[in-house]
């Protein structure tokens, strides 16, 4: 039986507006959370809501996506609720409102005489916004190859507005035939770092192992932590801390940046697929203290799962996911339990190994237990090679990579220290034998070692005189 798998992706457009007015934007925006919250009000008071009851001057497919979010939202809150983990939910009056739209009902797009690519939107009968949209160059190859041929399909879209500038966010779909599973990859999620280990099914060989070491975003995090504390203990009021959004940019990028490297080297596999740990309740359960529950809570796994999953899949490598009971603390040669002392794993038979790479080789033999129907005991005699270390760094110009890790194939460096450190690797007169990522980042050492800003945005301190920019 051919397998298959539909793969969901966000193409983010900007809005060039060339026809329309763009405070009919805005007022449609406010009247989505008008609508939404009516529908939100009415449901938390227990009265049943009609779709012909609902007033609003939007086309009624949008007005019925809005309600479908409203209803979305409130069983959310309710299963929360029920958990003991929401006790009121939170409504926002003057906050504009993402607006989703059908495909060919709210918004259109074709291909312009110029090569670009032209919208309209419909935000109501009888008035509608026309122009371009302003897309990276990846994205704009998805969205033509979408509208030219049918390897992609557009659904949906979300109008949004941010910074003053309007968005559309463009839900594509792609449907994926699946050869026959070959590889079969484990990936370990951890506060700093992130595990992969490749196994080949045919010839029942580990061909691949290695580790993503992303510890400044911890660091980030601790950072953030640090300022937000020090801001509060001199009467600032969290609600006023405008900078919880550069926080949150400055670790979602990094994530992006290591997941899709990640993805990219796996996708070299063909037939590959990928599991990882289920860790949705791992912040549920027994109080571990205020120093843990503020770590397992600042911790970004499922974001970087859902970053993995999405462009894994897009890639055409299906993602499962198995139980994580013991997978840092159990041998994956001989099964037995063993004791862990931080990043060191030792087994009672004498098997010493990276901790997080021991994890990743269980889950990697979870998944095919589980999901490929593997024995246990093909897994006995398996022969682990030695792991590669990536770090996730930032260079002398600001920008984000992995030191070390191969560039996808076709990418050549684009930044001053990727070109000189490719240089010293080429022959004389050849191409570099190895094309790096970014290489490690430059650090510099205050002189009184008290606290100073850099151009990364990030400080220096007594106890750690060294930043990274």
């Amino acid at each position: 039986m051919e397998r298959k798998i539909t793969s969901v992706k966000t193409i983010v457009g900007k809005l060039i507006i060339e026809e329309g007015n763009p405070v009919e934007i805005n007022e449609a925006l406010f009247e989505a959370r008008r609508v939404f919250n009516e529908v939100l009000i009415k449901l938390l008071n227990g009265v049943k809501v009609r779709e012909k009851e609902v007033r609003s001057f939007l086309l009624r497919n949008t007005k019925q996506r809005v309600i479908a979010k409203a209803k979305e939202t409130f069983k959310s809150f309710n299963e929360l609720r029920k958990r003991g983990q929401a006790e009121k939910l939170r409504i926002h009056e003057n906050k504009p409102l993402p607006l989703k739209m059908n495909f060919r009902e709210g918004y259109n797009l074709w291909s312009g005489e110029d090569g670009g690519i032209r919208f309209r939107i419909s935000l109501a009968p009888g008035k509608h916004v026309k122009g371009r949209l302003l897309f990276s160059r990846e994205h704009e190859e998805i969205v033509k190859e979408a509208l030219e041929k049918e390897l992609y399909k557009i659904t949906m879209a979300e109008l949004v507005k941010r910074g003053g500038e309007y968005y559309l966010h463009i839900v594509v779909t792609k449907e994926t035939h699946l050869p026959a599973v070959r590889y079969a990859a484990g990936i370990d999620i951890n506060e700093d770092n992130v595990a992969v280990t490749v196994y080949d099914l045919e010839t029942k060989k580990a061909v691949d192992t290695f580790i993503v070491d992303y510890s400044i975003i911890k660091f980030l995090r601790h950072y953030w932590f640090t300022i937000r504390k020090r801001i509060q203990k001199h009467g600032g009021k969290r609600k006023k801390l405008a900078f919880t959004s550069r926080e949150r940019r400055q670790i979602k990028h990094p994530l992006h940046i290591i997941s899709k490297r990640i993805a990219y080297h796996l996708s070299r596999y063909p037939g590959i697929i990928v599991f990882m740990e289920e860790l949705t309740d791992i912040r549920n359960g027994s109080n571990k203290g205020k120093r843990m529950n503020r770590r397992l809570h600042s911790w970004s796994f499922y974001k970087l799962q859902q970053f993995l999953k999405y462009k894994l899949e897009w890639m055409g490598a299906p993602v499962e996911f198995v139980p994580p009971k013991e997978t840092s603390h159990r041998c994956p040669l001989c099964g037995v339990s063993g004791t862990r002392h931080k990043k060191m794993f030792k087994c009672p038979n004498g098997h010493i190994g990276h901790a997080d790479r021991n994890a990743s080789v269980n889950i990697l033999i979870r998944g095919c237990v589980v999901h490929l129907h593997v024995p246990r005991s093909a897994f006995r005699a398996m022969k682990l090679p030695n792991f590669r270390m990536w770090r996730l760094r930032r260079d002398e110009s600001g920008a984000w990579g992995i030191v070390n890790m191969p560039l996808p194939a076709g990418v050549e460096p684009y930044t001053a220290a990727q070109r000189q450190e490719a240089a010293k690797l080429a022959p004389a007169g050849g191409s570099p034998k190895l094309q790096l990522g970014v290489v490690h980042a430059l650090m510099i050492k205050t002189a009184s070692g008290t606290s100073v800003r850099g151009g990364s945005g990030l400080l220096a301190s007594k106890g750690n005189p060294y930043l990274y920019v």
